[in-house]
């Protein structure tokens, strides 16, 4: 995939974040790299990165500090994307993932809110695949 289709798919995405969510990440910066560092501590594949610091954790004394900072790994997401799934679904899973970290959610919580979303997508696909029948 070339990188500009990559960046429209990502600011779809951004922009198809509810209103609130995307006012709330006005200090986050969206970047995309090709690949993440060699030095990532990471169990499996790194599609996205988090760095900076929840919104639960915001105090005065960071005023003065960087952005926060979300990083997608085009590789990656396409290397997943080349297994059949869809790389704009990746995409759109691994931000919302990432800004489940910026809020201050942990690992755990994201994954429950992952699988509600999962589940939530596949009725939504069933009820339109009824609908769409002919008897």
């Amino acid at each position: 995939m070339e990188l500009h289709d990559f960046e429209t798919i990502v600011q779809e995405a951004i922009s198809a974040l509810p209103q609130r969510i995307r006012e709330e990440l006005k200090d986050i910066v969206v970047v995309i790299e090709d690949r993440p560092p060699t030095q990532a501590n990471c169990k499996g594949l790194l599609l996205g990165l988090y760095e900076g610091v929840p919104l639960t954790a915001w105090g005065r004394s960071f005023g003065s500090s960087l952005p926060d900072k979300i990083t997608l790994y085009r590789e990656t997401i396409e290397h997943v994307g080349a297994a059949g799934r869809n790389v704009p679904a990746i995409i759109r899973e691994t931000l919302w993932h990432e800004i489940g970290h910026a809020f201050g959610f942990d690992h755990a919580r994201i994954q429950k809110m992952e699988e509600r979303w999962r589940r939530k997508r596949a009725e939504d696909g069933e009820q339109k695949n009824s609908s769409d029948k002919t008897f």
